[in-house]
């Protein structure tokens, strides 16, 4: 069973005092900007390609798929931003309000992240991601989940995190082993393993780095997002 420790991280994701202070006056100074030239956003075609997740029964899917995370021993969702947990690619450089990028949230992922938590025993959450922009990330979770965005650490190129480890670094896998160490520093006595992680990811590379090196993984394909639901519960 492999661990993700022997790595040490500057970042206080779940001290999120500091970052609010910080990010106090963000939507004021950005609600005006506009954010068409962000790159990668879903063309209309790609749009009405898919399936609409509000048509679907998120209470009882999600339930369902968290019931098989428990079966299957998983304690750490680390989950991608950029055209995974929200609907459109930032490229790093959102100019927008936090607010207004919380509108992209999946309603698949409000559902199954707050079922997760709110799960007995409750199972962990932490962002992993390669955009820059962990304060805008940041707001959105508190945004999206404002009752336990403080306790999901997020992991991003800003800088705020070093990984000293002797683990993979390709992909995700030292943005996991980084989150997974600062929540085994608050929650005293939790472990936190690959065999016990699920990583999803719209980045077919990281899916392929993470599985190869002993974690569970599910790509999420942005064209067709509810075919995670069914993924979900046929995980082994």
């Amino acid at each position: 069973m492999g661990s993700y420790f022997s790595c040490t991280s500057s970042s206080s994701s779940l001290s999120p005092s500091n970052r609010d202070t910080e990010n106090n006056n963000s939507d004021s100074k950005n609600s005006s900007n506009s954010n068409k030239s962000n790159k990668g956003s879903e063309t209309k075609s790609s749009r009405e390609k898919m399936a609409s997740v509000d048509e679907l029964d998120l209470t009882t899917h999600c339930a369902e798929a968290v019931a098989r995370l428990h079966e299957l021993k998983i304690n750490l969702l680390a989950i991608d931003f950029d055209l995974t947990m929200i609907d459109i690619h930032t490229g790093g450089v959102w100019k927008g309000s936090a607010t207004e990028l919380a509108t992209h949230v999946r309603p698949f992922f409000k559902q199954f992240v707050t079922e997760a938590h709110n799960s007995n025993p409750n199972i962990k959450i932490a962002i992993v991601t390669f955009s820059p922009q962990v304060r805008h990330i940041h707001q959105v979770l508190r945004i999206t989940f404002p009752d336990f965005y403080d306790c999901i650490p997020i992991r991003g190129r800003d800088k705020s995190w070093t990984y000293e480890g002797n683990g993979c670094r390709e992909g995700k896998q030292s943005f996991i082993a980084s989150a997974a160490a600062e929540l085994s520093e608050h929650f005293k006595g939790e472990e936190f393993c690959k065999a016990g992680t699920l990583l999803i990811d719209d980045d077919a590379n990281n899916i392929k780095v993470a599985l190869g090196d002993g974690t569970r993984a599910i790509w999420l394909n942005p064209y067709k997002p509810n075919d995670l639901i069914e993924n979900l519960r046929n995980l082994v």
